[in-house]
């Protein structure tokens, strides 16, 4: 998966970052380069954050009186763009109960065409969900260790 945000960010014009997180907040995957301490609080920091805001657009009720999936969540800031989307569904309230959901979280420039970079993104989402799930950790587990 690493290699796959690598390409991602590479091939996808405006793209700066891109990080996988599970839907409880945890950092995944990112992009190989991403290597110092700062980088990686950066990462997690940013993965809480992703999880938090898909939380609280799933949560909101629409115009049609409706709680519905949430697509795609964009936020625009004076430095970058934040492009959040669900990417892999989770099953860890279903009778099998083997994975987690993932949100990603796409950085862009504030220049970059956010309608290709959310198309590209769609696209890479379709073609790899089933690989950006989380699989379920045991309690007291952390990073495949218990």
């Amino acid at each position: 998966m690493t290699g796959l945000l690598d390409e991602f960010v590479k091939d996808t014009t405006g793209v700066t970052h891109a990080v996988l997180a599970s839907r409880d907040g945890i950092k995944q995957v990112h992009p190989s380069h991403m290597t110092s301490k700062a980088d990686i609080d950066w990462l997690d920091e940013l993965a809480a954050a992703a999880s938090g805001l898909m939380s609280l657009a799933k949560g909101t009720t629409g115009p049609t009186g409706d709680k519905r999936p949430v697509q795609q969540l964009l936020i625009e800031r004076s430095d970058s763009l934040f492009l959040l989307t669900e990417a892999g569904v989770g099953n860890a309230f279903t009778d099998s109960g083997k994975s987690v959901a993932t949100v990603l979280l796409v950085l862009a420039a504030t220049d970059a065409n956010m309608g290709q970079v959310a198309y590209e993104t769609g696209r890479m989402v379709q073609r790899f969900a089933p690989f950006m799930t989380t699989p379920i950790r045991l309690l007291g587990q952390v990073d495949g260790v218990a």
